[in-house]
């Protein structure tokens, strides 16, 4: 790239290698931008999971598990939301954090699962012992059913902890990429460009 301007030179209509600067710039900061709509998505997502997930944790009796897998998403996704204003700032340690966010997310749901799942081999499972006493009051022979119903409980735990592993998983790399990209891109772009992104006058 051509040498960056001085700040006091660009008072005046921008010229057209500085356009084509600009230009540049944006196009290759769009990938670097696009994490921010992604941490966007994961901030909405686990607001409204973690929300609801909370408020059915205490439906029926607490279940402490379920309110500490709703508050633990509410607060991923409090930090997705700053994170997506740090990565339009440009600043590289945000990827970090968000990496570090989603793999402590992906272990609470892995950790979460494995839980869940103990409780129904231990027959104390809450959801377990509610469908086999709606099984008995409909006349249902409980005995009968409970093996398939342990089974759809273990597939529906289970992919909560699956679900962790791979989506989460996924995340925590995907911010690292960014990462490496973004210092990169911090190094190769004029510092008075980078001023603007920074300060907003540029998206």
């Amino acid at each position: 790239m051509s040498t960056p301007v001085d700040s006091n030179q660009q008072d005046g209509p921008l010229s057209q290698e500085q356009l084509a600067q600009i230009g540049e710039a944006r196009m290759n900061a769009s990938q670097i931008l696009r994490a921010a709509q992604i941490a966007h998505r994961e901030f909405v997502g686990l607001i409204l999971m973690g929300a609801l997930t909370a408020m059915f944790s205490c439906y029926g009796g607490i279940s402490i598990s379920s309110l500490i897998m709703g508050l633990w998403m509410i607060v991923g996704g409090v930090i997705e939301h700053l994170g997506e204003q740090r990565i339009r700032r440009l600043d590289p340690d945000v990827f970090t954090t968000l990496s570090r966010n989603q793999l402590l997310l992906g272990i609470m749901f892995v950790v979460i699962s494995a839980w869940w799942m103990l409780t129904i081999a231990m027959g104390s499972d809450k959801d377990l012992a509610s469908t086999g006493k709606t099984l008995s009051n409909l006349g249902v022979a409980a005995t009968q059913m409970m093996p398939m119903v342990k089974l759809m409980l273990y597939g529906a735990y289970g992919s909560v902890g699956v679900f962790g592993i791979f989506w989460q998983g996924y995340l925590a790399w995907y911010y690292s990429r960014r990462q490496k990209q973004l210092l990169e891109y911090i190094q190769e772009t004029p510092k008075w460009i980078l001023d603007m992104q920074q300060s907003g006058i540029l998206g």
